[in-house]
């Protein structure tokens, strides 16, 4: 019997999650939904989906929502009353917001995910079935999520090749406003300044490696920042205030700006050392 997964939302993601699960054999075909009759055919182009989805769902195993996060909720309901007892995931990179939209009840059948990977590019175009080997994903299961779901969709994200973790949503959200949504409100900013200042003539590597993630999608991360603000504006106000002391240091404190530079090296350093 054949096992088709249903791909709400034909982007990056959700895409390059359809073409891994396909190599690692999790699905015989892939069914795709999206607003845009555009985003359909790109799909089918590059071989992310096989054909449109139907009214005719009978052999969905599964079902990944890849929309963007103020459409998660009403997809995943959707899912679950079309395909009730289905596993069902999204790929959003806000965990509670989500679940607070689903309340009180989100649908047992509903595993809340966050693959920490990605890219500025956009598009099944720019799918990429590779995308989540040694990446982490993180799963924020309620109480109501159903144990049997939890584990189907955790085994799929170990077969595509990726670490799978467990967290609650509100502690999900605080950590990526840190290493997410604050990069790139800095990198726009950045962006911004630069071209004000007529500088853009004058970049190089580190400019470009730094501001890559400015290309973002921005209908995609308007949604991201506006729906985790309460994280994002707490930990960019901390930021501000390791600037300003930084700023500081370097008009009258040479020996604390160093030292801080040295503390920031030997934590990058580790960083790359744990890959």
């Amino acid at each position: 019997m054949s096992r088709s997964l249903l791909l709400v939302g034909t982007g990056l993601v959700g895409g390059s999650f359809a073409l891994a699960a396909r190599r690692a054999g999790l699905f015989d075909r892939v069914l795709g939904m999206d607003a845009s009759t555009e985003a359909i055919a790109e799909a089918q182009a590059h071989g992310v989906i096989d054909a449109e989805a139907t009214q005719t769902l009978g052999d969905v195993a599964g079902i990944c929502v890849a929309v963007p996060v103020a459409a998660i909720a009403q997809m995943v309901r959707y899912a679950d009353a079309r395909l009730p007892g289905v596993p069902v995931f999204d790929v959003g990179s806000v965990k509670k917001p989500v679940l607070e939209a689903l309340a009180p009840e989100p649908p047992p059948s509903f595993v809340p995910c966050h693959p920490i990977a990605g890219s500025e590019r956009q598009g099944a175009a720019a799918a990429d079935g590779a995308m989540f080997r040694g990446a982490r994903v993180v799963l924020t299961p309620t109480e109501e999520t159903d144990p049997e779901a939890l584990a189907t969709v955790q085994r799929w994200w170990q077969a595509v090749g990726a670490e799978t973790v467990t967290e609650d949503a509100a502690v999900h959200d605080d950590l990526l406003a840190v290493t997410s949504h604050v990069p790139h409100l800095v990198a726009f900013a950045l962006m911004r300044l630069a071209d004000d200042a007529g500088a853009l003539g004058h970049v190089g590597g580190g400019f470009r490696d730094f501001t890559r993630i400015a290309g973002a999608d921005p209908d995609v991360w308007s949604q991201i920042l506006a729906a985790n603000s309460g994280a994002v504006t707490r930990r960019l106000s901390e930021l501000s205030e390791r600037l300003a002391e930084l700023a500081s240091a370097t008009r009258k404190d040479p020996q604390t700006l160093r030292a801080a530079i040295a503390e920031a090296s030997r934590i990058r350093r580790g960083l790359d050392a744990e890959r």
